[in-house]
C-alpha cells in the first residue's frame, strides 16, 4: 500500500496546481483514501508511531516526525525530500 502511495503522490499533488491539472482528481480522491488507510496501518507499523489527533495523513504526521532525532526522523526528512521535489513545501 505505500509503494502505491508513493507512485501516485506525485500525480495527485498536481491538482493543487490548478488549471488542467483538475483533471486528475480521480487519482487525488484514491490516493488520499489509500493515505488515510495506510497511515493508520501499515505506515503505522513500518515506523512504530501512531498517528496523533488531526493527524489524518501520512504528510500530517511527517510534519511532527521530521523534528524527531531518532531513526523516525532520518526516515521522515528522506520522505519530506522525496515529496519536495514534486510540490516544495507541501510538508511543513
Amino acid at each position: 500500500m505505500s509503494l502505491l502511495l508513493l507512485l501516485l503522490y506525485p500525480i495527485a499533488v498536481q491538482y493543487e496546481r490548478g488549471g488542467l491539472w483538475r483533471v486528475v482528481f480521480p487519482i487525488t480522491l484514491v490516493t488520499l483514501v489509500i493515505d488515510v488507510i495506510a497511515n493508520y496501518t501499515e505506515l503505522a507499523l513500518l515506523t512504530w508511531d501512531f498517528p496523533q489527533e488531526g493527524e489524518y495523513t501520512f504528510s500530517d504526521r511527517l510534519a511532527r516526525l521530521k523534528h524527531n532525532g531518532d531513526w523516525r526522523g532520518v526516515i521522515a526528512r528522506m520522505a519530506v525530500g522525496y515529496c519536495d521535489i514534486f510540490y516544495e513545501g507541501h510538508i511543513k
